[in-house]
């Protein structure tokens, strides 16, 4: 597994709020650092940080608007649980099996998956 860490300057973090904005500044890029070679290329217009239902989500919109070239979700689990289901869980009417899949299954097809950890924004 690797470790993305994002190390911002006050430019730079200017231009990450509000996060959903477009188009990071390539002088941010640079910043993007990984300790192995699992992103291939070094800038996203989106870089969408969780894999969870609300990340899933919102690189399905961005792979949309920009493409799927330019939109990578940082995720470092192997397996996506769908957490609203776990009331169902609860209540004894699914079984936490049911409401697990993989992570490579639920991220938009063409979407870049960084297995990583946000260590620091």
């Amino acid at each position: 597994m690797t470790t993305v860490g994002l190390m911002s300057s006050y430019t730079c973090a200017r231009s990450l709020v509000p996060l959903l904005r477009l188009g990071i500044p390539k002088t941010c890029s640079s910043q993007l650092h990984t300790t192995a070679a699992s992103a291939s290329k070094d800038y996203y217009k989106v870089l969408v940080l969780g894999g969870g239902s609300g990340g899933i989500t919102m690189s399905a919109r961005m792979k949309r608007k920009v493409g799927a070239d330019n939109v990578a979700v940082v995720e470092p689990q192997e397996k996506h649980y769908y957490q609203p289901l776990w009331t169902l869980v609860g209540a004894g009417v699914k079984q936490l099996a049911t409401s697990g899949r993989s992570t490579a299954s639920v991220i938009p097809s063409g979407v870049k998956w960084i297995q990583s950890k946000v260590e620091k924004l």
